[in-house]
């Protein structure tokens, strides 16, 4: 199975996550010692799926819907990037869009590193929209 369709196959194990709550469904695609970079990072594959659900319930469950659209990923060797862009709603609310680029670095079938840049339009956007309506969250 090549990288792309290994990280289709945990994107849509992700989005089933999401809906049901079952968060060990994604264990299988990252290594033991998995990093996500971010402010903190998360190192471990414990530390990873508690980012990612934690992430999940502190912003995307408090929205009233939430719609991914994810581009068809590129891949250089063992690294794939793939561009995303997710809109939210909540009542009394303008939509929100945010959009950036998510790339995996695998080790054979696992994700060893995962990291989101979000588009610099993307920031300024979300911190104008949590400035003036973060309170409805």
């Amino acid at each position: 199975m090549s990288i792309a369709d290994r990280y289709q196959a945990y994107a849509e194990a992700f989005e089933r996550s999401y809906v049901d709550d079952d968060w060990s469904r994604i264990t299988e695609y990252f290594t033991e010692d998995a990093v996500y970079e971010g402010s903190p990072d998360a190192r471990g594959r414990e530390a990873v799926l508690a980012k990612l659900k934690g992430g999940v319930d502190n912003f995307d469950r408090r929205m009233d819907s939430r719609t991914p659209d994810f581009q068809k990923p590129t891949v250089d060797g063992d690294s794939l990037t793939m561009q995303w862009a997710v809109t939210y709603t909540k009542a009394g609310c303008p939509d929100l869009v945010i959009s950036g680029t998510e790339t995996a670095k695998f080790e054979g079938d696992r994700i060893a590193l995962l990291r989101d840049d979000f588009d610099p339009e993307a920031q300024a956007a979300m911190g104008a929209w949590m400035a003036e309506y973060g309170a409805k969250l």
